[in-house]
C-alpha cells in the first residue's frame, strides 16, 4: 500500500522557497562578475533591491526594513536613480523626541552625501568603507548595483572557504 500526503509547503516559505535565504546559503547560482558585484545580496539588476523613494514616509521605510530584515535602504527616484540612503539611525534621530515624525518624508532624514565604490574596488577598500561604519554603495558609470553590508561580506568569506 502506498499513501501520499500532500504538503502545502508553508513551513518552507522562509527557507527553500525564499531566494534570499537560498542565495545566502550558497544554494542558488547567480551571474558572476569577478568583482564586488558578486558580494551584493540584493542586486539592482535582478530587481531584488528593497528601496524607498524620497516621498515615502519614515514609517514606510521602517516597515520595509523590518519586513526585509535589513537596517538600511537605498533611496531611489522613479525606482532607478540613487539619491540617498536611509538607515535605522536616520529614522531614530527623527523619532527620538516625537513619534509623530513617522509621517515625515524619507527625504527629510536620509543621507544625501553618498560615497560609492566602483565594482572594481578591492576587498581592502570595501573593508575600509565598512570599518567607517558605512554601508558600501556599489555604483559606477552604468548606475547603481546594490549595497554591501558586513553580513554580505561575511557570507562571501564563508562561501569562499567552502
Amino acid at each position: 500500500m502506498v499513501t501520499f500526503v500532500c504538503d502545502t509547503g508553508t513551513r518552507y516559505l522562509s527557507k527553500v522557497y525564499n531566494d534570499q535565504w537560498m542565495n545566502d546559503a550558497g544554494l542558488l547560482q547567480y551571474k558572476h562578475y569577478g568583482d564586488l558585484r558578486d558580494l551584493i545580496a540584493r542586486r539592482f539588476e535582478d530587481g531584488r533591491v528593497i528601496s524607498v523613494s524620497p516621498d515615502d514616509t519614515l514609517l514606510t521605510a521602517f516597515q520595509r526594513m523590518r519586513l526585509a530584515d535589513v537596517s538600511q535602504l537605498p533611496v531611489l527616484v522613479d525606482g532607478k536613480q540613487l539619491v540617498g540612503v536611509i538607515d535605522e539611525s536616520d529614522i531614530l534621530l527623527g523619532l527620538h523626541h516625537d513619534a509623530t515624525h513617522f509621517a515625515m518624508t524619507v527625504a527629510s532624514a536620509m543621507t544625501h552625501t553618498l560615497q560609492t565604490l566602483a565594482p572594481s574596488a578591492s576587498l581592502a577598500e570595501l573593508q575600509a568603507e565598512l570599518d567607517r561604519g558605512l554601508v558600501a554603495i556599489i555604483a559606477d558609470a552604468s548606475g547603481f548595483h546594490g549595497l554591501i553590508t558586513r553580513v554580505d561580506l561575511l557570507n562571501h568569506l564563508r562561501r569562499s572557504l567552502a
